[in-house]
């Protein structure tokens, strides 16, 4: 029986991908890097480097654990990081939440490489801003709202089914059109 683990994703969108993948079709991961700090350049501490570094390492060491797993027991699966839409199109206030995203990101990519031959693709979302965020962020996005968690579950879910089995080392945008656009200029994440 294939099984579904989530971590290091908000609770929204967590229930969201459990409720779609209940059953999951093929074993899947999840992991992201929830409530990380915002702030200009020159305001970033060490503190939050230290968390920031701290939940990238912890996506991936979960990811890296799964993945052993699957590869040991000779399972096909799929293994998705989460990361916000930010580490595709940088904006002002960001450089935590890009940093981070852009590590998994690139992990993703290494992962696809060495995994896909065992049956094992390793993708990435990068999630848009999600309803309910501060500001009027929803005048930057091209559908002219925000991410709403049921918006990111279906992505997941479409490259954990056996329709996404040759989908490998891909970013799916799930934002709107956000990152293509930027076009509410500046940066929602700076008052």
């Amino acid at each position: 029986m294939a099984t579904l683990t989530v971590t290091g994703v908000p609770g929204p969108i967590a229930d969201a991908i459990t409720a779609r993948l209940d059953p999951p079709p093929l074993d899947t991961v999840v992991a992201g890097v929830d409530g990380l700090p915002t702030g200009a350049f020159l305001d970033i501490e060490q503190g939050d480097w230290e968390a920031t570094v701290a939940a990238a390492r912890s996506a991936f060491l979960f990811a890296q654990a799964e993945a052993a797993r699957l590869v040991a027991a000779g399972e096909p699966g799929r293994i998705v990081f989460l990361v916000p839409t930010s580490s595709v199109r940088v904006v002002q206030g960001a450089s935590l939440l890009s940093t981070a995203g852009a590590f998994l990101t690139t992990t993703a990519q290494v992962g696809a490489v060495e995994l896909g031959p065992t049956g094992v693709t390793v993708n990435v979302v990068a999630c848009g801003w999600p309803e309910g965020a501060a500001g009027d962020l929803a005048a930057g996005v091209p559908v002219g709202r925000l991410a709403r968690p049921d918006d990111v579950a279906a992505a997941v879910a479409f490259l954990a089914s056996e329709d996404a089995a040759y989908v490998n080392g891909a970013t799916l945008a799930v934002d709107g059109g956000y990152w293509i656009t930027k076009t509410g200029g500046g940066s929602p994440l700076l008052s």
